[in-house]
């Protein structure tokens, strides 16, 4: 077995988290039809990002995108998100987590603002029609890919231990409030592995990811979707939490 990457998990969590065949586990997501979607859908949005396109305006096409990896927020829930005063709390979070916002950066980023963040997730995380924590993130993070994962409750049980790990995707109870948290554990973990996160988006052949989608992709993995892959098991002993072959 061989071990790639070595990440400290936060919160209540205990032992670090080892990702073993990083490749193997992003080349099966890959060939999940929704899954492959959603990754050709972030780079198509971060195109015309790049062209100017202003996220906002964009938000139309992320929504319905989120529904490829099974976002369970409503067409109801997103026009709700389009209007007041769900829409300002979607500019201030398109806004403080900036398209050139860089994880340092946001790390940096001083309380009012996280403050800000916060609140404008507790608006959009309402409950109603499916608008869960998860839910909001699944849009977000196809507008900004490189500083926010895909916050299921399963990840957040392995990233920091404080919500329960779940029996069913289809009932998410994270509260808005794992946001930022969350985003600080994201960010300090891409930025402690990388170099390694680096070269495995390099040789994979499926999308075009950066060190933080990898990463994403490899916790959505080790916290849920091994559930679904042959010839997977959890190994959970003194040393670390790993999910390997066999």
């Amino acid at each position: 077995m061989t071990i790639a990457i070595q990440v400290h998990r936060a919160g209540g969590a205990t032992r670090a988290w080892r990702i073993a065949d990083p490749d193997a586990k992003l080349s099966w997501r890959a060939a999940l039809p929704g899954a492959s979607g959603y990754d050709l859908a972030v780079q198509v949005l971060r195109a015309l990002g790049a062209r100017g396109a202003e996220a906002l305006d964009l938000l139309p096409l992320a929504m319905p995108a989120s529904w490829m990896v099974n976002a369970r927020a409503s067409s109801r829930a997103f026009r709700r998100w389009r209007e007041r005063p769900a829409r300002e709390a979607w500019a201030v979070l398109l806004s403080r987590l900036g398209p050139m916002t860089s994880l340092e950066e946001w790390l940096a980023l001083g309380a009012p603002a996280r403050a800000e963040v916060d609140e404008s997730a507790r608006v959009l995380a309402s409950g109603e029609e499916g608008a869960s924590l998860v839910a909001v993130t699944k849009v977000l993070a196809l507008l900004r890919p490189q500083l926010v994962p895909l916050m299921d409750d399963a990840a957040i049980a392995l990233a920091r231990g404080t919500v329960a790990v779940p029996e069913s995707a289809d009932d998410p109870r994270a509260p808005a409030s794992e946001l930022v948290p969350m985003l600080d554990w994201f960010a300090e973990s891409v930025l402690g592995a990388e170099g390694a996160l680096v070269e495995i988006a390099v040789r994979h052949e499926a999308a075009v990811l950066d060190a933080a989608q990898v990463l994403d992709r490899l916790l959505w993995f080790d916290s849920w979707g091994h559930r679904s892959a042959r010839g997977y098991r959890v190994v959970d002993d003194a040393e670390a939490y790993s999910v390997v072959r066999g």
